[in-house]
């Protein structure tokens, strides 16, 4: 099934062309044939007579066609003109269900959390929060909307009234969708952000507003904050932004981290970074390994673009289930010195490598194979991106891609030692875990600095444990002894 969109006004205005166009062919063809059929005979002569005869023979026929085709083009041009109503007269309905289904749906959240529009009247202090969904999630149902008001805009903004907001969220051919006009990502972009700004431009007078946008929808923020300020930058104490898994994310982002950039066959534009100078008080939360919000600054590290991807299926989807509690724990991340943006950066830590992801979810085996490759493989993983703070990035600081860096192996070279003993030892925690024996240290006392866990494995090995953790961490001991020196690490014991 193939879809179109389609403007009535631009329907209309075609008509009204097509009409013009029309009466003047009309005018011209009338003038033609009569000069054709009134052709007078050149001389008495027969011959002269049979020419003209016939010159008014084809002046007939040419009106006759040129009559059929007028029927046409006049039948054509009703056809288009009824076409642009037709088109108006669903939009209007379009619009009228979706009215209806996002005031049906405001109704019924200010009704769970006890609060009004009207009541807003009465208190100015209190906030509209307009909340909009991601891709593929053009009007957010109760429980996202629910969701995203207690455990992100109660925290900044108490007592604000969460309203939904319709906003296309379409990205063809990711989210074709049947009985849906075709729409790319650029054209929903494009239209959301003149839906956010209407509904800004109706809430502002009555006090203040404050947007939340989620992936997609964070670009159409993005879109409409670079418009407010193009324009002045009014209401700045009125208006708030709330963005999460912002693919502008100034560090990080990916149509950040290649500006300029543009996919024709998808409409994608790499817009660059949500301004970090934006005039309106704006809060941007990351999840760490997003691919859509913290894709890899060296694209060149494989490992960390294949993370990446798996990021975007295990990470970048969570924002909407985040806690209250999750959401206050996140990592302010460092602005630059000096800096007088009016915006805050937050990194929401992520506890598994999406790339082990797949075999954590194998059940029962999954977990502690994930857990004894996860320590070095995040070393690697995490050479695909520069730190923060000084010499490195600064969250406000757009970061575009560039082809690699350099690790330090005096760095990498102590953490993948670590990861080395840090893996198999989590593994034996989660196989403990999950067996519920959890006793003291198998680990000699003369290595007091190795962290101590004795899951007692008896019945799991298939005998004593002491036995062969008594060998393990004997020749671990011995690898332990010989680590220091070489690498000249200052270890305390």
């Amino acid at each position: 099934m193939r879809y179109v969109i389609t403007a009535p006004e631009a329907l209309a205005a075609t008509a009204a062309d097509v009409a013009r166009i029309g009466t003047s062919i009309d005018t011209a063809s009338a003038a033609a044939a009569g000069s054709i059929s009134g052709l007078p005979a050149a001389a008495e002569d027969e011959v002269s007579a049979a020419v003209a005869k016939l010159f008014g023979l084809y002046g007939q026929e040419y009106r006759a066609l040129v009559g059929q085709a007028a029927a046409f083009h006049s039948e054509f041009t009703q056809a288009l003109a009824a076409a642009g109503n037709a088109y108006a007269l669903a939009e209007t309905g379009n619009v009228a269900r979706v009215s209806g289904a996002s005031n049906a749906l405001n109704a019924s959240v200010q009704a769970l959390i006890g609060q009004t529009l009207t009541g807003r009247g009465a208190s100015p202090a209190a906030s509209i929060a307009l909340i909009l969904g991601g891709t593929a999630n053009p009007l957010p149902d109760l429980e996202y909307v629910l969701g995203i008001d207690t455990s992100y805009i109660q925290r900044f903004f108490p007592g604000a009234i969460p309203m939904a907001l319709f906003t296309p969220e379409m990205f063809w051919p990711v989210t074709p969708q049947l009985g849906a006009p075709f729409s790319t990502f650029g054209q929903s972009v494009a239209q959301g952000v003149s839906l956010l700004n209407a509904a800004i431009n109706a809430n502002i007078s009555a006090g203040p507003v404050v947007v939340f946008g989620y992936s997609q929808s964070a670009t159409i923020v993005t879109d409409e904050i670079r418009a407010l300020m193009a324009a002045g930058s009014p209401n700045t104490s009125q208006l708030s932004f709330m963005l999460v898994g912002d693919p502008n994310n100034p560090v990080g982002g990916l149509l950040e981290r290649f500006p300029g950039f543009y996919i024709p066959a998808l409409d994608v534009a790499f817009n660059g970074a949500t301004p970090p100078n934006s005039p309106y008080l704006t809060t941007i939360y990351t999840a760490e390994y997003d691919g859509i919000a913290d894709a890899p600054q060296y694209p060149l590290h494989v490992l960390s673009d294949v993370n990446a991807i798996m990021g975007y299926f295990y990470v970048h989807n969570t924002y909407p289930f985040m806690t209250a509690t999750q959401v206050a724990n996140a990592v302010p991340l460092p602005t630059s010195p000096g800096y007088t943006g009016h915006t805050s950066y937050y990194m929401l830590m992520t506890q598994d490598l999406p790339l082990l992801q797949p075999i954590r979810d194998i059940p029962y085996a999954g977990p502690p194979i994930a857990d004894i490759f996860e320590p070095d493989l995040r070393v690697l993983v995490d050479l695909g991106y520069a730190d923060y703070g000084t010499g490195a990035n600064y969250a406000n600081i757009p970061t575009p891609s560039g082809l690699f860096s350099v690790p330090n192996p005096f760095t990498v070279i102590p953490d993948l030692i670590n990861g080395a003993w840090q893996g198999p030892y989590a593994a034996a925690v989660e196989i403990g875990v999950e067996s519920g024996l959890v006793s003291p240290s198998y680990f000699p006392t003369a290595y007091p600095w190795v962290p101590s866990v004795d899951p007692h494995l008896d019945y799991f090995l298939g005998q004593p444990s002491t036995t062969l953790l008594s060998t393990l961490s004997g020749d671990l001991g011995d690898v332990l002894e010989i680590i220091p020196p070489v690498f000249n690490l200052n270890i305390t014991t």
